[in-house]
């Protein structure tokens, strides 16, 4: 797709890159204008916080999003940028950003503390964390955004690093950088290949900073957790198979297998996820316009024959019969 240089009315979401930037607007529109575009984000107007600087500000940003993962590169006035959550009540908490700070030192006033970034740093934010950045000098920042439940990192444990600089070599730093960067570069990126890797590049430089003093939650159980919300970020591709998932959990086919060696396979547990999301629907009144071949398509089956089959066997009634039960002929 090719690159948009101001936002329009489709969400960030249905675009691979974007250019988001107000210095094309009167100084004294600046900041109202800037918070109009960053609602039109992937995170919508509900769940975007809004920025609190002087009316003058001038911001200009770049984007690129593969699936839910993203990589966001610009620069931005001095001055002080308060993000205020109290705009917004749908701002998703599961996000959490590795930021490279720019060539010029700044502060992050958050939870009564004042941070001090040194340049060319690397620092974790959560979405939903209230916070001023205070930058001396007009500066830049480079950040990738993912799901922390993507990562093999206790999420608490990230919350307890936010905002203090990472003690990370500085050869990861400039692999961090450069990674990020060709990324944010690149015309086209497959969404599932780009989308693990920037995670597995955000884990590394986790790691690379905590080395043994960080707790990872890599146990059997977490990593089961972890194939379940990949398979659930799927569950409409009926494409969508093992090695995909062992792609997206960066592990081996026969190690996912071995993951799931002591329970229900884990293609099994899919197409279980795919029925239950099936049942949902069909007992909601609300969405009685859809056909069984739409509720087909929405829960990852290929072909209806393939969808009602599957149900039969799972529900032990046909897809219309338990619509038009709501589900009671099953429960019998």
């Amino acid at each position: 797709m090719r690159d948009t240089n101001v936002t329009g009315n489709l969400p960030l979401e249905r675009r691979r890159r974007l250019r988001i930037h107000n210095k094309n607007v009167k100084p004294t529109d600046r900041l109202e204008h800037w918070n109009e575009l960053t609602s039109n984000t992937r995170y919508g107007k509900r769940g975007m916080p809004q920025i609190t600087a002087a009316r003058t500000f001038e911001a200009d940003y770049s984007a690129h999003w593969v699936g839910d993962t993203g990589v966001v590169a610009g620069r931005m006035d001095a001055g002080t940028f308060a993000v205020d959550r109290r705009q917004a009540d749908e701002i998703d908490g599961n996000r959490v950003q590795l930021i490279l700070s720019g060539s010029n030192a700044s502060q992050l006033d958050a939870r009564n503390q004042l941070f001090d970034i040194a340049p060319n740093s690397l620092y974790l934010q959560f979405h939903d964390e209230p916070r001023r950045t205070i930058w001396h000098d007009k500066d830049q920042q480079l950040f990738v955004d993912v799901d922390v439940n993507r990562l093999t990192v206790d999420s608490s444990v990230l919350r307890r690093a936010m905002f203090a600089p990472l003690p990370v070599d500085r050869e990861m730093v400039t692999l961090f950088a450069h990674s990020a960067s060709r990324i944010l570069q690149t015309e086209r990126c497959a969404v599932d290949p780009t989308s693990s890797f920037l995670i597995s590049l955000v884990e590394l430089m986790v790691r690379n900073a905590f080395c043994d003093d960080l707790t990872l939650t890599e146990t059997g159980s977490a990593r089961r957790e972890q194939a379940v919300a990949v398979m659930r970020e799927n569950l409409a591709r009926p494409d969508f198979n093992a090695e995909d998932l062992a792609a997206a959990l960066n592990m081996s086919r026969r190690s996912l297998f071995q993951l799931f060696d002591e329970g229900t396979p884990p293609m099994t547990v899919l197409r279980e996820m795919r029925i239950a999301q099936a049942r949902e629907i069909l007992a909601d009144r609300r969405r009685d316009d859809l056909t069984i071949e739409q509720v087909s398509r929405l829960c990852g089956f290929g072909t209806t024959r393939g969808f009602t089959n599957a149900f039969l066997r799972e529900a032990g009634v046909r897809p219309s019969d338990f619509r038009r039960t709501r589900g009671v002929v099953a429960a019998a």
